[in-house]
């Protein structure tokens, strides 16, 4: 760590969020009236996205004097006396890191400062800047779980190897006491600062080895050794170290992108206990990297992991940098040699399942699994799964709709009626037959598929069910649950949960009109803008669905801006895309960096800004239950 330049009296604290917990400015500004000197005014630095805080009726006049002189610093930031006080507030927007540091560099006072930062703006301050730190606090909520108390050991421990201290607060003030310190006045009764947890913090060396195998005791256990050794020596057995870092950090990246990317919440807005925020599973992927580097001979301390597209909502880049001593030469040389691993996808992934044709149902299909299902059907699968779950089975789907061309193929491979029905006879061509697995479900399904509308079709396939609550299989009310009209809010489940209501229905008909799968296109959309029809780009791509200017013309969009225009241009141009190179991976590559990158190698470009894309929309679209589980790949790229 380097020393900081800060006077004793000139304290700059870092204080945000650990696990969702609120309180992050009053604890700041609690800290900041017990600790502050007589004679000097305390500055708190709160990034958010509320409104700046209203001045009180009375403050010091050296407060007063603070404020007026910071106005002229930065323009971007409003100043507020409040008591002995003074609050600065940075609009959480793209710019704030710039606002920030720009304060921050332009500051050049003694007196304490604290900047109260949301979690998700943590990591990239810390690795954007080079103002020295005196201390860092996280505010959490009281732990009762032992993962609880992992992470925050593990929070911790790096935050200990950003500045001289680091710390926890389990509690933020009461009501009464925020109030008192937001408006810059001591609390009287020593109840401005938030509760303390020393038994936390000397508690999570016990809890650490249950939830994440010693990750964090091994970096303790062995820091003082490695610290005594110095730097690890040899440039090749650094680059090594950091090779290895690398890959492990993705694997982790990969291990966690299916609960990153699981909805925050349930269908019934209660939290979603398979989520993982990306807070903790950017520092999980680190850990990883440092726990690694620490076991072939490294300092944590001389060990720097960043995510080069940790903006995005799905990181899948990791880089790890590995300071090593020079062999030979000046005794306090040192280089860095580094490594960036990734998460890629491969090009070999089948279809994605969309509109039923070729005898049978014809309407819209919901993808499970990679398999296509009548909408109500879909629906049904995901009740019976999720109870399936919750008694310990786990429910696979090995076949689902099959069009008479399909099954003309598996009844020539096949020839006995039966086991397999003849083309034109088999009801798998309805969208409401499931072929189920594994052999271990088998007792739990004849048990309970009936509470949910399925019903074993024969007595000697113990794997096939037919859905029986709905509509008839192929008949015109079963068409007409994917096709709208009176069941058009059936027809929705063809969607992920994650798309905005407004934006269902163009989706669905881009999705029929030009035969690409609803999810795929939703997936995009949400990787693409986050569903903001305003969106634009440096790069001069513009709407919900980001097109360049070029483009749209070619497909007559003439307003990107306007989002039911642009989802029916993107419906249009996935169709081109998946008709000319067979493959959701390789469309979704030609989309992102147009079909020239793509089409000479017939492979995702090794452009990083592609390879993420496409990743992050396939582990989507896998984490929705619209395909298969991809089978992701971990790469070394540099």
């Amino acid at each position: 760590m380097n020393e900081t330049g800060n006077t004793p009296g000139n304290r700059l604290t870092l204080v945000t969020s650990l696990g969702g917990a609120s309180g992050v400015a009053p604890v700041a500004a609690a800290l900041l009236m017990e600790e502050t000197a007589a004679g000097k005014t305390p500055l708190l630095v709160e990034v958010t996205d509320d409104q700046p805080r209203s001045a009180t009726l009375v403050s010091p006049t050296e407060t007063k004097a603070l404020e007026a002189s910071l106005r002229d610093l930065v323009s971007e930031v409003a100043f507020r006396a409040r008591g002995s006080l003074c609050i600065a507030t940075v609009v959480d927007d793209e710019s704030a890191m710039n606002s920030l540091h720009a304060l921050l560099d332009g500051l050049g006072r003694e007196a304490p400062v604290a900047i109260a930062l949301p979690p998700d703006r943590y990591r990239e301050f810390v690795e954007s800047s080079d103002t020295a730190l005196d201390r860092i606090v996280f505010v959490a909520d009281p732990p009762d779980r032992a993962g609880d108390r992992a992470l925050a050991e593990l929070a911790l421990g790096e935050a200990r190897e950003l500045a001289r201290t680091a710390e926890l607060v389990s509690a933020a003030p009461g009501r009464l006491a925020s109030r008192r310190a937001l408006a810059g006045r001591r609390s009287s009764q020593g109840q401005g600062r938030g509760r303390r947890a020393p038994d936390l913090v000397a508690e999570s060396g016990q809890a650490t080895p249950l939830v994440l195998g010693a990750v964090f005791v091994l970096i303790l256990g062995t820091i003082a050794l490695v610290a005594i050794a110095g730097a690890i020596t040899g440039k090749a057995r650094a680059q090594s170290v950091a090779d290895l870092s690398a890959l492990s950090s993705a694997r982790s990246m990969k291990n966690d992108l299916p609960r990153l990317l699981a909805p925050p919440t349930l269908p019934n807005g209660a939290p979603n206990p398979a989520h993982m925020s990306k807070f903790e599973y950017l520092m999980r992927a680190r850990l990883t990297a440092v726990r690694i580097a620490v076991k072939n001979g490294a300092s944590p301390l001389r060990v720097a992991v960043r995510f080069p597209d940790s903006i995005s909502f799905a990181p899948v880049t990791t880089r790890v940098t590995v300071r090593s001593r020079v062999v030979g030469g000046d005794p306090g040389k040192t280089t860095d040699d580094w490594a960036e691993a990734r998460v890629g996808a491969p090009i070999s992934m089948g279809s994605v399942p969309s509109m039923a044709s070729g005898g049978g149902y014809s309407g819209p299909l919901a993808e499970r699994q990679g398999k296509g299902l009548r909408p109500d059907v879909a629906a049904a699968f995901d009740q019976m799964a999720l109870a399936a779950s919750a008694a310990g089975v786990t429910l696979s789907i090995t076949s689902a709709f099959r069009s008479d061309a399909e099954q003309a193929a598996l009844f020539a491979a096949n020839p006995d009626p039966t086991w397999v029905a003849r083309p034109g006879t088999s009801l798998h061509r309805c969208a409401t037959e499931l072929d189920l697995g594994p052999s271990a479900a088998y007792g739990w399904l004849a048990a309970n598929a009936s509470r949910f509308g399925f019903t074993q079709r024969y007595s000697w396939e113990a794997w096939h069910y037919g859905f029986v609550a709905g509509p008839a299989p192929c008949s015109e009310a079963g068409n007409s649950v994917g096709a709208g009209g009176s069941s058009e809010s059936v027809s929705a489940t063809a969607l992920p949960s994650f798309v905005p209501a407004k934006y269902r229905k163009p989706i669905l008909a881009s999705a029929m009109k030009w035969g690409v799968s609803a999810a795929l296109l939703a997936a995009q959309l949400y990787a693409e803008s986050n569903f903001d029809p305003n969106a634009g780009s440096s790069a001069g791509a513009q709407g919900i669905a980001q097109f360049i200017p070029s483009t749209a013309a070619a497909y007559g969009l003439s307003n990107p801006f306007d989002p039911v225009e642009s989802i029916d241009a993107q419906g249009h141009l996935m169709s081109d895309l998946l008709k000319q190179f067979g493959s959701p991976a390789l469309a979704l590559a030609a989309y992102n960096a147009g079909p020239g990158a793509v089409a000479p190698c017939n492979c995702i470009p090794s452009y990083p800004e592609t390879q993420a894309y496409v990743a992050k929309i396939l582990a989507l679209l896998g984490g929705v239950g619209a395909i298969s589980p991809m089978p992701m790949e971990v790469e070394l790229v540099k």
